[in-house]
């Protein structure tokens, strides 16, 4: 497989240390320059606001300053992508929020709030009353909750988990967010040994997968789930389910690296403001931080 060259990976740096938020910068000095981790947590509590949930535009397509479950879901997934301390109180404190504001919603959690609106945000993330149930967010807290939290928090981590699963071996759509969440809930139920995973729910992930995966190359430069975002390395569970596409994906990834050392995201807010500019700059060098580590994950990084 084709790797990313010296001279590639120091074009993307120019470009996270010029560009990117210190958020970004951390993560990128702990993969290639002997970061530590702990500059990586104390970045993202920036975000966290006093209720323990984040916002402050952590997940950068909603600028409001509040907690959402959204945003703070996303500080889930960097402590797993990150292999952070989540014995902490930082994360305690995430999931005391998560507890405090459980919703009578299908969904647990309702994805944003009203006021997302009074601040600058994607077209996507407009407000909308939760009337069916999806595993995005859920599917992640449920999993930090069955893991992590104390005994009330596992006891309402199991009882997300079984709608998780349910709707896992049913026919209900799932969206691309929806089989990332849950994959990772997956991956701490099989970490725990938990008697769910057994023949019917592997089966089931599979299927899942597979049905989001986007195998055709020419809609890769669309907002679509390519083999390296459902499997991030050769470690990865489902590595061979999605194996016959990944060097492909990664030849892709090469052929579409800017000169200048990024990756365009293949989405945008679709107006043209000086706040929608800022946010794809955020997403652009959030994007190449991931993709770097996906190639560093799976040895393809010439590095003399």
């Amino acid at each position: 497989m084709e790797k990313l060259k010296v001279s590639q990976l120091k074009n993307i740096e120019n470009h996270i240390f010029n560009n990117a938020r210190d958020i970004e910068k951390v993560k990128w000095n702990y993969l290639f320059n002997n970061g530590s981790k702990e500059s990586i947590v104390s970045e993202l509590i920036k975000y966290q606001n006093e209720d323990g949930g984040f916002g402050k535009g952590l997940e950068a397509d909603m600028l409001l300053p509040s907690s959402t479950s959204i945003a703070s879901t996303e500080a889930i997934f960097i402590a797993y992508d990150y292999e952070l301390n989540c014995e902490e109180s930082w994360f305690k404190n995430l999931l005391n929020y998560f507890e405090k504001t459980i919703d009578d919603t299908p969904s647990f959690w309702e994805k944003v709030p009203k006021e997302v609106e009074n601040f600058p945000h994607a077209p996507w993330w407009t407000y909308a009353t939760d009337t069916k149930f999806t595993p995005n967010p859920c599917a992640v807290v449920a999993s930090a909750f069955i893991k992590y939290g104390n005994a009330v928090q596992k006891e309402l981590g199991n009882k997300i988990v079984a709608r998780c699963i349910e709707f896992l071996n049913s026919n209900e759509e799932c969206s691309d967010h929806d089989c990332y969440c849950l994959q990772r809930l997956f991956i701490v139920l099989k970490e725990l040994n938990s008697n769910l995973i057994n023949d019917v729910t592997i089966r089931a992930m599979e299927r899942r997968i597979l049905n989001c995966l986007c195998r055709d190359e020419n809609k890769w430069m669309e907002y679509v789930p390519q083999p390296l975002d459902l499997v991030t390395s050769p470690e990865s569970q489902w590595y061979k389910l999605v194996e016959p596409f990944v060097e492909k994906n990664f030849s892709f990834w090469i052929n579409t690296l800017k000169e200048e050392g990024f990756w365009q995201p293949n989405f945008s807010w679709g107006v043209d403001s000086e706040v929608a500019r800022k946010v794809t700059k955020i997403w652009t060098c959030y994007i190449t931080v991931k993709r770097a580590m996906i190639f560093k994950d799976f040895g393809l990084i010439n590095l003399h």
